[in-house]
């Protein structure tokens, strides 16, 4: 279009690598010396990480929504949530059918657990990696929309789906 900017790759990688990377490093390292203690002690990691999927779920739509340079009509709104639906249901779809073709080796319990985990993604990757590659855009609340609905709409329609495929794997597995 006749214009052009430059992307500071090397500094976005290494945010990326410090934000998700080393962590995730550093805890398969410590998991490694503490596997014992932790199975004996079982803390309360699971309630620990969702509410700290909440806080930044909780935060992201707070600065989303409280920000006044947000232009976002109801209409663009539900053509956003319908878009994200469509997206979300045909990758289950494509996952389900290459999951369930004879030759692909899976059994039911395989295909259930590829169409529900090849197909979510999270707010707590998403939005790290969109501030940090959109770090000083002004309209950055604008761009993190579209992830905010992809996650609960990602949680609404497998709950939806559950009974469905539930029966499709126990009429499979007789």
């Amino acid at each position: 279009l006749g214009s052009s900017s430059s992307v500071p790759f090397t500094s976005i990688f290494s945010q990326l690598f410090m934000t998700v990377v080393v962590p995730l490093i550093i805890g398969q390292i410590v998991r490694r010396y503490i596997k014992d203690w932790l199975e004996r002690k079982k803390p309360p990691f699971g309630a620990i990480s969702s509410c700290v999927l909440l806080m930044i779920i909780y935060t992201t739509f707070c600065d989303t929504f409280a920000n006044p340079n947000i232009d976002l009509d109801k209409f663009s709104l539900i053509i956003i949530v319908f878009i994200i639906f469509s997206v979300q249901m045909s990758f289950m779809f494509l996952t389900f059918l290459f999951s369930t073709r004879n030759n692909s080796g899976f059994t039911p319990a395989d295909t259930v657990a590829i169409i529900f985990c090849s197909t979510h993604k999270s707010l707590t990757l998403g939005i790290p990696m969109l501030k940090i590659v959109f770090a000083g855009y002004e309209h950055l609340s604008l761009i993190s929309v579209p992830l905010l609905i992809y996650h609960p709409a990602q949680i609404l329609l497998g709950s939806l789906l559950v009974p469905t495929i539930k029966s499709w794997m126990v009429s499979r597995q007789k």
